[in-house]
């Protein structure tokens, strides 16, 4: 089967879909080759009594989208990756009051897949309760598609990027 697109027009499509609602750091791509941006969104709710200086609560989400580019993905190169966001991600969460939620993306553009890298980020599980929830807490979500096949992947949390990434494909 033909491939879709070429990985850079993909990678730039994705980025321009992310541009209304997201914060894009491309620059941050100088610190680790495959990257090519950090997608930013920050959100807060909140709920207010008779005026607004009288809030009983808000809520403050977060969402770091790292994408990434590679020709093929093997495990290891996935598993450098994860942990890049992990360690990058986790010193951009402020668990304070009022922190609900904070997500961390991988989202990878490839021509081609491992299957043991497939797997790997289908069953990615990393989540993490800050003060047993009273902060909020983190979860990662990955999210794979392949330029080759038009194969998507993604994990538990990543069902949003999945429905992003067919339509990428689709589009193209």
């Amino acid at each position: 089967k033909a491939m879709i697109m070429d990985i850079t027009t993909t990678v730039q499509e994705l980025i321009n879909s992310y541009r209304r609602y997201y914060d894009i750091h491309e620059e941050e791509a100088a610190s680790f080759p495959e990257l090519a941006a950090r997608c930013d969104l920050h959100m807060t709710q909140s709920n207010y009594v008779l005026s607004k200086k009288n809030v009983p609560w808000s809520a403050d989400s977060h969402e770091y989208c790292y994408i990434f580019e590679a020709d093929h993905l093997d495990l290891d190169t996935y598993r450098r990756f994860e942990d890049y966001v992990y360690r990058n991600g986790m010193e951009l969460i402020d668990p304070k009051p009022g922190h609900m939620c904070s997500v961390l993306s991988v989202i990878v553009i490839c021509k081609s897949a491992s299957p043991d890298a497939r797997r790997a980020m289908k069953h990615c599980h990393i989540h993490k309760n800050f003060r047993f929830s009273l902060d909020g807490w983190m979860d990662m979500r990955t999210g794979l598609l392949e330029l080759e096949s038009g194969h998507v992947v993604t994990n538990m949390s990543g069902h949003e990027a999945k429905k992003h990434l067919q339509q990428l494909a689709k589009a193209s």
